[in-house]
């Protein structure tokens, strides 16, 4: 069996029409074009869907039980063509996005915010997680992408920069070092050093010592999450470096954060991909929307 949605279409439309005439006008087509419409159909399923005669068109009765299921598949394809389209002009879907626990507290919810009022027929999950553990969700199809730190890319992924982040000094606010217009490294590293997560120090040691081989991090103490680290820095445990973007998290835990010099060190944050896999559209708009909100803040 062949049977065609313009087939289907004709059917309907001379049915809600009560004419061929007028059917024709809805279709753009010519009468005898309609008609011959209607006899492939009927010669398909193989009885008659029309009583016609001189005056007027009519259901037969197979017709009229026919009439219904030819509605709804119609309707069911319009549904269909319709959700598509709405995908992809990025009118709706979701996302998953797997993201350093930094960065989903103090970047993610205003992107998201701006983000729900341009599209709010997308949906957005947030994965929020320890550093390393965002590429291996991307890796598994988790997530639709990562956002995390730069770092090697490993095979499989692709990495593409999406701001620059500057590291800062993390101390009480009534430090000795808070008073002084100009910090150095080397000043910092007279005071007991937090450090974070191994990966973090060690491009943290590689930036000092490329920069003079004088600069020696040797952390007093090692912690795996950022806000153990400035708790730790609260009660006088020592100082720590953070990404500018922690500087709001700051003020509830009575510290503060300030510039440093030689070397100034900025840390890159990319959105990691699988390579080989597209996005969907409502993940591609949310990655474009983010590219576009970074670009915006330079």
């Amino acid at each position: 069996m062949n049977i065609t949605i313009k087939q289907l279409r004709a059917f309907v439309n001379v049915t809600n029409a009560g004419s061929f005439t007028e059917a024709a006008k809805r279709m753009h087509v010519t009468q005898s074009a309609l008609s011959l419409l209607l006899r492939e159909l009927e010669s398909e399923l193989g009885f008659r869907l029309l009583d016609r005669n001189s005056r007027n068109t009519q259901l037969s009765v197979t017709g009229a039980e026919f009439y219904p299921l030819a509605v709804k598949v119609l309707d069911d394809l319009d549904n269909a063509v319709r959700s598509t389209l709405q995908l992809h002009e990025r009118q709706r879907g979701s996302v998953r996005v797997a993201c350093t626990l930094l960065y989903s507290q103090a970047l993610m919810p205003e992107i998201l915010a701006i983000f729900g009022q341009r599209y709010p027929g997308i949906r957005v999950h947030m994965l929020d997680m320890p550093n390393e553990q965002v590429l291996t969700r991307v890796l598994n199809d988790e997530a639709d992408f990562g956002i995390a730190p730069q770092r090697a890319t490993p095979a499989g992924m692709r990495q593409e920069r999406l701001f620059q982040d500057r590291i800062q000094l993390i101390c009480p606010r009534t430090h000795p070092l808070v008073r002084k217009k100009k910090v150095t490294w080397k000043q910092v590293l007279d005071y007991p050093f937090i450090s974070l997560p191994l990966d973090f120090t060690v491009r943290l040691q590689a930036d000092l010592r490329a920069w003079s081989e004088s600069l020696v991090l040797e952390p007093a103490l090692s912690v795996s999450y950022l806000t153990t680290a400035i708790g730790m820095v609260k009660w006088g445990h020592g100082l720590t470096a953070l990404p500018s973007y922690s500087t709001p998290l700051l003020s509830s835990y009575g510290v503060t954060g300030i510039p440093v010099q030689d070397p100034v060190i900025h840390r890159q944050i990319s959105i990691f991909t699988r390579k080989g896999r597209s996005l969907s559209p409502a993940a591609q708009s949310l990655k474009d929307f983010m590219a576009e909100f970074m670009a915006d803040r330079g």
